[in-house]
């Protein structure tokens, strides 16, 4: 809210002061979490107990939390980096289900790692060769969009994922032709990883399924 002008300019004072209330409540919870760290099973006791909890991804992301009010007392230009306590939001991983969601992900993902690259390069093929048959085709006419092969990449990028922006297009026949081939192996690069991660997905959901059945 602070990054829009209108909303700065009429309760600028107000989101300075939220903003400094959230990273007091941080702040609290953090050197409490410190304080009770040793207390853990299997931790080690005093500064030392506190030391191993605090280089913890978890205890450093709660840092991060903190850090930009701070420096912004110190430094009024790193104020801007309170846009970092976002980071927080990293904490939802402590969900169960979101645990349960990314274990099967990341089984899916190395599952069909081989399919998945084999995925990756066709696509790099297709993206490659587009975009060397547009700079011989358009690259004389269009100077400006296709005058190298780097700027054909651009197009070829944004044409093969089907986004399709519309800033760059080609004005000839023929370039009309290698566009339209560009688009419609695009679509395979969209559909085919689709299709991989969907059965992997599928056989990690099976397998978890059929060991909890009785």
């Amino acid at each position: 809210m602070a990054t829009e002008p209108v909303v700065r300019s009429s309760l600028g004072d107000l989101l300075v002061k939220l903003d400094i209330a959230v990273a007091i409540i941080f702040l609290i919870e953090y050197i409490l979490r410190l304080w009770v760290s040793p207390l853990r099973d299997g931790a080690r006791r005093g500064i030392r107990g506190a030391w191993d909890y605090a280089i913890t991804p978890l205890a450093i992301l709660d840092l991060i939390a903190i850090a930009p009010t701070i420096l912004g007392f110190i430094t009024p230009e790193l104020y801007l980096l309170r846009i970092i306590r976002l980071a927080r939001i990293g904490r939802v991983g402590r969900s169960k289900r979101f645990r349960q969601s990314i274990k099967h992900f990341n089984k899916a993902i190395t599952a069909k790692k081989e399919a998945l690259q084999i995925s990756a390069i066709y696509s790099g093929v297709v993206i490659t060769i587009s975009s060397i048959l547009m700079f011989l085709v358009e690259g004389g006419v269009q100077k400006g969009q296709f005058g190298s092969i780097p700027r054909c990449l651009w197009w070829s990028v944004v044409t093969v994922t089907t986004v399709g922006y519309g800033d760059t297009y080609p004005i000839t026949a023929l370039g009309k032709l290698v566009a339209a081939l560009t688009a419609i192996c695009g679509i395979a690069v969209i559909a085919i990883p689709i299709g991989i991660i969907s059965a992997g997905f599928t056989e990690s959901l099976g397998s978890t399924n059929s060991t909890e059945d009785p």
